[in-house]
């Protein structure tokens, strides 16, 4: 085949136009994938403008992590037939990359508004809150002995996130039933649970709507046991009827601040107004 000017291109030429350097195309070469059109007695290769479009075929199953042993599989048995079922099971991974991509800015959307929130807390007031309901994904706590077992715990929860596949912004918070808080155990916690999206089916228990008190813990000279206290003797001075459970979660973590002495950490508990029987 003849040389001609007006469609054939050298290897820096074609490189150029397609993004690409040299050594990318020496490859392609020795492996089978992609050729130029022609080898000339003195080394030099050319390729034709009409190449551009298998390279750029090339190109997109590259990008969409096809090995290039595929890509070269496809390209020399390459048929109408064999693109359309190339290009449906490409159409199908790519819909759940933009699903799983799509979750991933969610998630990273709700951590940017709960950490702006959580810096403008004032960390010394107890406020109330009107909460709408919320979906909570459980699992028990293991009985407390120490430290491991605070460790297993978390373990255990995490594992069972996983499991289930349920991806959330929100850290694991603790629960511990209001009997308990009220007789001063505050570290037999009942449940670690996670917060999820209304569109999550996979949920154990349900947050109700309604008013909550909140406090929070960021002073590392104290307990949070005395962050339950004051949350009682706020609740006895307002005449305030406590509900199930305490919630305690973490607002800043990790993520933004180093070490847990620096962490801030919120302690709620729905409640209403006392009747004349209680």
């Amino acid at each position: 085949m003849e040389i001609n000017p007006h469609i054939h291109l050298t290897t820096g030429q074609f490189a150029k136009l397609m993004g690409v350097g040299k050594d990318t195309l020496f490859h392609y070469d020795r492996i089978g994938i992609f050729s130029p059109e022609i080898k000339a007695e003195n080394g030099y290769r050319y390729y034709s403008i009409n190449q551009v479009d298998i390279f750029n075929v090339i190109a997109t199953l590259k990008e969409l992590k096809m090995p290039l042993k595929e890509i070269k599989q496809y390209i020399s048995k390459r048929s109408p037939d064999e693109l359309i079922v190339l290009l449906e099971k490409e159409s199908d991974l790519l819909d759940a990359k933009i699903k799983k991509l799509q979750k991933m800015k969610n998630n990273i959307t709700e951590k940017i508004i709960s950490t702006k929130a959580a810096m403008k807390i004032n960390t010394s007031d107890i406020i109330f809150e009107e909460k709408e309901e919320e979906r909570l994904v459980l699992t028990e706590v293991v009985p407390f002995t120490g430290i491991k077992s605070i460790y297993d715990s978390i373990l255990k929860h995490y594992s069972y996130l996983n499991t289930y596949g349920i991806d959330t912004p929100h850290s694991a918070g603790w629960m511990i039933d209001t009997n308990k808080v009220t007789s001063k155990d505050t570290s037999n916690y009942d449940y670690l649970f996670t917060r999820v999206s209304k569109a999550e089916n996979h949920y154990h228990f349900k947050r109700e709507k309604g008013t909550y008190i909140t406090a929070y813990y960021t002073d590392r000279d104290s307990s949070i046991s005395d962050t339950y206290e004051r949350l009682l003797r706020f609740s006895a001075e307002k005449g305030l009827h406590l509900h199930d459970f305490f919630y305690e979660e973490v607002l800043l973590d990790e993520l933004s601040i180093r070490g847990y002495e620096s962490y801030l950490i919120q302690v709620s508990v729905q409640v209403s107004k006392k009747t004349h029987d209680e």
